[in-house]
């Protein structure tokens, strides 16, 4: 403050003056809060002029919202439909849930803060930044709520698709002839649980690369998809191929590049799509020729894996003495196990693929230490098995910025269109009806598998213009 200035009193006073931009903000908040009053109340009179024939206005009730711009008290009609069960029709139009405080939007902010950090440090970050305010418990109960809400939807869907043979809802349209997909797993530990730790799965997806701007080596993946596996009810690969078929039309593919750490669940991927190629991690199978042979040698082993060598390589292991120690003992064991089955050959070998138009895999260990490492695991965290399922769950969810319709009243199971039981159109009095063959397969409870595609787009080639 400059010496020659007389401080001004009253609301103009030195300290008054600092507060400014708070005193203006809940002045606004303040004033939004009105307006969301007058607003949902004429909702819900234009609500009860195209009520449904038949419902009953019972009364009016109350309730109290926490939104983003603080507290909002409202009353609202109830409804008592014929068959006797009563309604909020301002609460079910808007997609609020039974008993939650929070709005929707309030829930995904809860829940988009409670996935990045930890939960007492969202609400301070909260009290900084809104006027709305919610508890550690109840930021907590929200994030579980939305995990909840895509688990539940998401095994829904796999029943109806695996289960009962219907089709896939909303089914993407977006064409490619190759994908590529790595997947890792990653333990976390568990809370007062007969076990001491929980494996929970993720893979990515993605169409390839795309080069960054002004960055000469720096690339991006593209149109990467997320997948986490949060339940027990289904397996990893049905619950996978299902979230990317929203995205791809999978029937297209003539290509599926699957990259892991040599897991058993995830070599598995091969017999889902048809066509697929396996490609051992660059991670894992670097990290275990250095540690044998040190850093010299094991770059020359790890290139000759790489380039489908390994009847040389297989031979020189087979020579090679035992290194010192047991690290470096166990990763010997199995570099010599990955020559033996052919696990080093990289993709591009497999399928004669120039290195100028593709790169190779290995992006998943980064993408997992975002994706659920770096929320849930170190600094003592520990949890309940529920609990890391809905946690990893929501983190799919962020990444694929699909958190906002888990948080809105699921009032209805998935819509689905009726199956096609046709398998073909024949006429009745046909001569030749004895020479047409059907494929029950295409239609069968399976026919949204990847090898049943295979199948349908091997009988019916799709037709292109050149």
């Amino acid at each position: 403050m400059g010496k020659g200035i007389i401080p001004p009193g009253g609301e103009h006073e030195w300290e008054e003056a600092r507060g400014w931009e708070g005193k203006v903000y809940r002045q606004v908040c303040q004033q939004g809060q009105g307006e969301a009053v007058r607003y949902l109340e004429g909702l819900d009179e234009e609500l009860y002029r195209q009520r449904p024939t038949g419902w009953i206005v019972e009364g009016f009730r109350g309730r109290t919202l926490v939104t983003r711009f603080g507290e909002v008290s409202l009353r609202r009609r109830l409804y008592r439909d014929e068959r006797g069960e009563y309604h909020f029709l301002l609460d079910e139009y808007l997609g609020w849930k039974a008993n939650q405080v929070a709005t929707p939007e309030m829930q995904a902010i809860g829940t988009l803060l409670g996935g990045e950090l930890s939960f007492r440090r969202a609400v301070k970050v909260m009290e900084q930044c809104m006027a709305g305010l919610l508890s550690a418990s109840t930021c907590w109960r929200l994030l579980q709520s939305t995990g909840e809400a895509a688990t539940t939807g998401e095994a829904a869907v796999v029943e109806a698709v695996f289960a009962r043979g219907e089709a896939v809802p909303e089914e993407g349209e977006r064409q490619v002839e190759r994908l590529y997909i790595e997947a890792d797993g990653v333990y976390v530990r568990l809370q007062r649980q007969p076990r001491s730790h929980l494996e929970l799965h993720s893979a990515i997806a993605y169409e390839g690369w795309e080069r960054l701007p002004d960055r000469r080596e720096g690339y991006r993946l593209s149109r990467k998809w997320a997948y986490c596996h949060a339940g027990e009810r289904f397996a990893f690969w049905e619950g996978a191929s299902l979230a990317w078929a929203h995205q791809w039309d999978l029937g297209h593919l003539r290509t599926v590049v699957i990259g892991g750490d040599g897991a058993e669940w995830i070599r598995a991927g091969v017999k889902e799509f048809p066509g697929a190629v396996w490609q051992l991690d660059s991670f894992h199978l670097a990290r275990a020729c250095r540690q044998s042979f040190g850093v010299p040698v094991g770059q020359i082993l790890f290139q000759a894996l790489r380039a489908g060598l390994n009847s040389q390589v297989q031979t020189w292991l087979q020579q090679a003495p035992l290194p010192e120690g047991k690290q470096a003992q166990r990763a010997f064991r199995w570099v010599r196990k990955v020559a033996q089955e052919g696990w080093g050959l990289d993709w591009r070998v497999q399928l004669d693929v120039s290195e100028e138009e593709t790169h190779g895999l290995g992006c998943m260990e980064g993408n997992q230490a975002h994706l659920l490492a770096r929320r849930m695991k170190g600094k003592g965290r520990s949890w309940c098995p529920d609990g890391a399922r809905h946690m990893a769950k929501v983190q799919e969810l962020l990444a694929n910025d699909e958190l906002l319709r888990w948080c809105f009243r699921q009032t209805t199971a998935p819509s689905l269109p009726p199956r096609h039981t046709s398998p073909c159109r024949t006429h009745p009095s046909a001569p030749d009806r004895w020479l047409q063959a059907s494929v029950p397969a295409l239609y069968g409870p399976a026919a949204n598998a990847p090898w049943v595609q295979w199948l349908r787009r091997s009988i019916h080639p799709p037709h292109r213009l050149n």
